[in-house]
């Protein structure tokens, strides 16, 4: 009888995650169709429901950004161009972004080495945790055949294999998230400290890509023409990547 019921809860499960596929699909191609003849606001109502559910491909999230792009809402537009690169790791939508940022003057785009470094770590990221979790299997079975060998502990062995799992576990855990917002509004103002009694740093408009340390209450940390300071956080979108 629970294994009947654990099979029926299983196939509801199922069941449901496939119809929501299939209702989101249904709802993409008709976005498509719409995108295809020329109906951008309606596309995007359906596109954004879409992603709301967090069922995005990476060619939905580009026609977004175009849309936005067109509207004249560059912010989002380079918000959607973001999450389509997280996505996709495609150079082109970093050449993209940083050709928009120059023609609005916004700030967060600027190709240098760190951010070259730091999207290279994301870009290569799955090899990345491949390459440690091959590591830590052949120190694993290093450390099997040394133990049944001398019947012992090796201590060497043991601190390498410890220190590569502990490694593995912080890249999975924490190694992707991606501490980047894009500020949404204008005039959102950078505070000395998170109060909105502090001294105000700077204005920003929206559009802006800013790196975001902390978060305390409602004030997030960020990193802002070198130097700290706090913006509400319904000022910002944060980046994820999918």
């Amino acid at each position: 009888m629970i294994k009947k019921f654990k099979l029926f809860l299983i196939l509801l499960v199922n069941c449901s995650f496939t119809a929501h596929s299939q209702h989101n699909n249904t709802a993409l191609i008709k976005a498509d169709s719409l995108f295809m003849h020329q109906k951008f606001i309606q596309s995007f109502d359906i596109y954004d429901s879409i992603y709301d559910n967090q069922m995005a491909t990476p060619a939905m999230l580009l026609k977004m950004s175009y849309i936005k792009e067109g509207l004249g809402d560059y912010s989002s537009a380079q918000y959607y161009l973001n999450e389509y690169y997280l996505a996709t790791n495609n150079d082109l939508a970093l050449t993209k972004m940083e050709e928009l940022a120059k023609e609005k003057e916004l700030l967060g785009y600027e190709t240098n080495d760190l951010n070259f470094i730091i999207n290279l770590y994301y870009k290569h990221f799955k090899w990345l945790t491949l390459g440690v979790l091959t590591i830590a299997l052949l120190l694993f079975m290093f450390f099997l055949i040394q133990l049944f060998k001398f019947k012992s502990v090796p201590p060497i062995t043991t601190f390498f294999l410890a220190s590569t799992l502990i490694g593995l576990t912080i890249l999975i855990n924490f190694g992707k998230s991606y501490n980047k917002g894009i500020i949404t509004k204008n005039n959102a103002f950078v505070m000395a400290a998170p109060s909105a009694g502090a001294n105000v740093i700077d204005v920003i408009g929206k559009g802006n890509k800013v790196v975001i340390e902390n978060k305390t209450d409602v004030w997030l940390q960020i990193e802002w023409k070198e130097q700290k300071g706090y913006i509400k956080n319904n000022n910002v979108r944060l980046l994820t990547i999918w």
